[in-house]
């Protein structure tokens, strides 16, 4: 009887060992950068949703109160009627306490929380666990819109989850024209209700950058506004 010899070619253990070894190191370099661009792409996706949804419920006040001016609907009479028609949490809470800086993540003063005890403002925790907010200034004519997209928690940090934008109050025509026939053209830049980014003065560019790394929400919003929901906007 003559038996035949079967080869038997696989890995040793000390091969197997070794390839689970590189595996592992390739998951904790690339993982973690992984999750953090999945979780930038959410909140920029949330972050354009909410300011989509805030922009039709403005439009749908607008129009409720047969106007072209914000101070004469709810949204300047009344804030915290207007932000109860959206869909809310059943309890939480929309804004922390303290906000830190992009820069160097030490906390900054410079963020605006609305104050439920105070005149002309008020927030909400949406469903979704979006902090939303409004802060009506009469004296410079403007709605800030504050929000926080992941309510009280975490990061909160500026440019991260913390955003400052505004709804304007008017429609602001431009006109020009042939003064002596009385003939004039007309240009609309903005209408009433348009829900947009602060001009933060003119900045721009790298200044504008730094604005927002150091705390201002506003600036964050308006490089957000410009880079068209680019979740690597400050890169």
């Amino acid at each position: 009887m003559f038996y035949k010899k079967i080869n038997k070619n696989g890995f040793t253990l000390a091969e197997v060992l070794l390839a689970v070894a590189i595996i592992g190191v390739i998951a904790v370099l690339t993982i973690p950068s992984l999750l953090k661009n999945t979780q930038e792409k959410a909140r920029m996706a949330l972050l354009k949703g909410t300011v989509a949804n805030l922009s039709s419920a403005v439009q749908t006040e607008i129009t409720r109160h047969r106007t072209t001016e914000i101070p004469s609907t709810d949204i300047y009479k009344n804030p915290q009627t207007f932000l109860e028609r959206f869909e809310l949490a059943k309890s939480g809470t929309p804004f922390a306490t303290s906000y830190r800086r992009y820069s160097d993540a030490k906390e900054t003063e410079d963020v605006l929380i609305p104050d439920n005890n105070s005149e002309g403002q008020y927030s909400v925790l949406l469903k979704n666990g979006v902090g939303l907010g409004i802060v009506n200034d009469k004296e410079n004519s403007t709605t800030s819109v504050v929000i926080d997209l992941t309510g009280s928690d975490k990061p909160n940090m500026v440019g991260a989850d913390y955003y400052i934008l505004k709804i304007e109050w008017y429609e602001d025509v431009k006109s020009w024209g042939d003064d002596t026939t009385g003939i004039q053209n007309y240009n609309s830049s903005t209408r009433a209700g348009e829900v947009s980014s602060y001009k933060i003065g003119g900045v721009t560019g790298a200044a504008l950058k730094t604005e927002c790394i150091n705390g201002n929400g506003a600036a964050c919003y308006r490089m957000v506004e410009l880079s068209g929901y680019d979740p690597q906007y400050l890169d």
